[in-house]
């Protein structure tokens, strides 16, 4: 239907009114004495829908047509993507009649690994997943607080590990990483429902015009996460004897993980703070830790030498600079929010 312009008329002493266009009534069935739901946008616009359309909640389902040629990564991409873009029902069918073995258990894997994901129908040549998952239920600022949270015991257990040289809690680290990643595709999925969902959008408290921006947050900590598995996976394979090395330059460690959770806090605080001067100070920080990272790095070449323990202390400072940086691009993001709520004022004095 192509937009048109419609004068506003005056009905009794303060009521204004449009009609409604002939051929929209007819689409959508509408009739007088029907509700109507009336939405106000951000960009002051208003989205006119019959209570029926508007309460009324579409089932979206897809199917994926496999055979036994069908690669498993291709497989488990496609049903990642369909959960990312909010579908409720993902039906996988083989046109042989039978799903191979490694199909199945690559379906089952990436089932376990989205949040709300449960196999409810499963057949020789089909499996049925459904996301049970109430996108009101769950904020996207909460979701990202949760992300927040989880990198900061990734750090606990990191530190706690070579402390106290234990494998095992350098094995947590890496579970932790996992439920990051789970946290990461809720909260996609959450932002782009948003996106097609305007009333969604509006129970989340999330402003459609900064989706795009909230997304990017969300994949700076999910890749925070990344690096930090990294670093923990180079300590692994490094063993009990680069442990023991690093007990030597613990402070050093402690210092550097105890000054990124402190970006990490203040980050995160200033999404919801809006603070100007804050966040400013937490870009400062961040650029201050870059300089200690490479005083540190170049301090422990000269006392370790071009050695195996110095090339994975090496991986790990770099790793740990990817953090920072991911942050910096969290406080930049914040620091543009804060401005844009200032709107005509900008106060910038320092008390």
């Amino acid at each position: 239907m192509n937009s048109e312009v419609r004068r506003v008329q005056k009905f009794g002493r303060s009521t204004l009114m449009v009609s409604l266009p002939a051929d929209w009534v007819k689409v959508v069935g509408l009739k007088a004495g029907d509700p109507v739901s009336i939405e106000l946008n951000e960009d002051g616009s208003l989205r006119v829908l019959p209570l029926s359309i508007a309460s009324k909640k579409v089932e979206k389902v897809v199917k994926l047509v496999i055979n036994k040629l069908s690669d498993e990564e291709l497989i488990t991409r496609s049903i990642y993507a369909t959960y990312l873009l909010g579908y409720d029902k993902v039906i996988i069918e083989s046109v042989d009649g039978y799903l191979m073995d490694t199909q199945f258990k690559s379906i089952r894997k990436i089932a376990k690994t989205l949040i709300g994901v449960e196999i409810v129908e499963q057949l020789p040549d089909k499996l049925v997943l459904q996301v049970f998952v109430d996108p009101s239920k769950y904020s996207v600022s909460g979701l990202l607080n949760r992300m927040g949270n989880i990198l900061r015991y990734m750090i606990q257990y990191f530190i706690l590990g070579i402390i106290n040289k234990q494998t095992h809690l350098l094995e947590e680290v890496r579970e932790l990483e996992v439920e990051l990643d789970r946290l990461y595709a809720l909260t996609v999925r959450q932002l782009l429902l948003s996106q097609l969902d305007r009333s969604l959008a509006k129970v989340l408290g999330i402003k459609v015009s900064l989706i795009t921006e909230f997304r990017t947050i969300a994949k700076a900590l999910e890749d925070s996460g990344d690096s930090i598995d990294s670093a923990t996976q180079a300590l692994l394979e490094g063993g009990t004897e680069v442990l023991e090395k690093l007990t030597q330059i613990t402070d050093i460690l402690r210092e550097s993980l105890d000054t990124l959770t402190l970006i990490i806090d203040r980050t995160m605080r200033s999404l919801g703070e809006s603070n100007l001067l804050t966040i400013n100070e937490t870009i400062n920080l961040i650029n201050e830790f870059f300089k200690h990272v490479e005083k540190y790095s170049i301090m422990l070449f000269r006392k370790l030498g071009l050695d195996e323990t110095y090339l994975v202390i090496r991986e790990l400072l770099d790793k740990l600079t990817l953090v920072a940086k991911n942050f910096e691009t969290i406080s930049e993001i914040a620091y543009d929010m804060a401005i844009e709520k200032q709107r005509a004022e900008i106060n910038l004095a320092v008390k």
